[in-house]
């Protein structure tokens, strides 16, 4: 899993606090009607459920300060509730020059809160903590940094049949704000950022499911998608760090019964996002569907 001030944390806490008792179905992975929508690599998806993404590797030629970089991390989801989840994510950095350090510790309690299945429409709020002090050597951070995360998804299965070819489409959008816990740190500012970002999603399996049947086995499993993720400062910045980042992700999902693998390209928006394409892939795995009656399922049904 990337406010101007404290207040926007507390208002996100207590979104997603108050949610945890908005009485709902619950919804396996990111499944909304006939909808289902992949966990995606830049921008999270809006469903909640038991999974585990492991690995994660990603590969940049040139990041943002001029180095090479390399990155592997895991991260684990376990819901609490049906539809309310916490999540977890950590693994360690090689960059060059730089050197090696293990990233901090990020937290992300997420609560599905809607769904409208002839729509296709589903949404969730969160709230991210990347805990300071977790960290070790050139990944150390003193403060804690927090973000409230609104996460939503479309898909467009409703259109008329006249416009078959475009009903597998879907897309996807996320918003956050990253509040650092401590405005300055060793006489730097630490700025609050405006995180943002889309994707846009082209389902084989939809197409096979509901337009035409797909022969290839391989090909009714893919869906391609491109991913555009964004950064920008909108408090407390340092001069001369007033600018907007970002990168394109361009690839492919592989989606299986129960797990599924995503690929991408990683492109840099302009020079202080970095240089030269770089890659990320994921192996997710859905623990609700490898194990529904034990690790894939709530800690607390609801009633259920």
């Amino acid at each position: 899993m990337t406010p101007t001030h404290v207040p926007r944390v507390v208002v996100g806490a207590l979104a997603a606090v108050a949610a945890a008792f908005w009485p709902r179905p619950a919804f396996a992975h990111a499944v909304c009607g006939d909808r289902i929508f992949p966990a995606t690599l830049g921008v999270d998806d809006p469903g909640v459920s038991d999974e585990l993404a492991l690995p994660t590797l990603t590969w940049l030629p040139k990041n943002s300060d001029g180095a090479q970089e390399f990155d592997a991390t895991a991260s684990w989801t376990k819901t609490i509730l049906p539809g309310l989840g916490l999540s977890f994510a950590d693994g360690p950095t090689w960059r060059r020059p730089g050197g090696y350090g293990w990233a901090s510790l990020d937290t992300e309690l997420k609560y599905n809160f809607f769904c409208v299945s002839q729509l296709e429409l589903m949404g969730s709020v969160g709230l991210d903590v990347d805990w300071g002090r977790t960290g070790t050597l050139t990944q150390y951070q003193p403060f804690n940094t927090y973000a409230p995360v609104l996460d939503v998804g479309k898909g467009f299965g409703d259109l008329p049949r006249s416009l078959n070819l475009l009903r597998p489409l879907a897309v996807t959008a996320e918003v956050s704000s990253s509040v650092p816990g401590q405005s300055w740190s060793d006489g730097s500012q630490n700025p609050t950022t405006l995180n943002y970002g889309f994707t846009l999603q082209y389902s084989l399996p939809y197409y096979n499911s509901h337009i035409a049947e797909i022969d290839n086995d391989f090909l009714k499993r893919l869906v391609l998608i491109a991913e555009f993720v964004f950064s920008k400062p909108i408090s407390n910045v340092p001069t001369g760090a007033n600018v907007a980042t970002g990168t394109i992700q361009r690839g492919v999902v592989y989606m299986a019964d129960s797990w599924q693998l995503a690929v991408e390209a990683i492109a840099p928006i302009n020079g202080a996002s970095g240089r030269g394409v770089g890659v990320v892939a994921e192996l997710h795995f859905f623990l609700d569907d490898i194990y529904p009656d034990s690790l894939g399922k709530p800690i607390f049904m609801g009633g259920k």
